[in-house]
């Protein structure tokens, strides 16, 4: 029950167009990155072992070469999505500092002004009974007078 070499490596070739477009016929590999695509994967997913595919064997090179171009296209595109993921953040930081820095500015604005509304206030209550009248209105058992 042995493969031809040249039908082995077709379906090599077959089992990598399956992993590039995400429909693998193992189970395991389904959703595999490419950035972890090796040849051992390839040939598993061929239906042979993991050392089917050898740098020794001329018929295997292109393949071999191709499966290594994917892998680090797709390396070098995790990276660039890393790097503006990574330069998104960062503005996003930023802004949020910003923020932080308004928010702050207007919390002590209005802290301020409450307790410039508070000091007017006890004045007035002072100035309208003539003593200093709990906020909370008298206290019981007192009337007011």
């Amino acid at each position: 029950m042995s493969k031809e070499p040249q039908s082995g490596l077709l379906l090599c070739f077959e089992a990598l167009d399956r992993l590039i477009a995400a429909q693998p016929v193992k189970s395991r590999f389904v959703g595999l990155s490419l950035s972890k695509l090796t040849a051992s994967i390839v040939s598993e997913e061929a239906g042979y072992d993991r050392g089917y595919l050898k740098r020794s064997r001329a018929a295997h090179l292109p393949l071999l070469a191709r499966i290594d171009a994917l892998r680090m296209s797709a390396s070098k595109t995790k990276t660039s999505s890393s790097e503006s993921t990574l330069q998104s953040l960062k503005k996003k930081v930023q802004n949020l500092e910003q923020q932080l820095i308004e928010t702050s500015y207007q919390r002590d604005r209005a802290l301020a002004q409450n307790l410039k509304l508070w000091e007017r206030m006890r004045v007035l209550e002072q100035s309208k009974s003539g003593r200093i009248v709990a906020l909370g209105g008298p206290k019981r058992g007192t009337t007011n007078r």
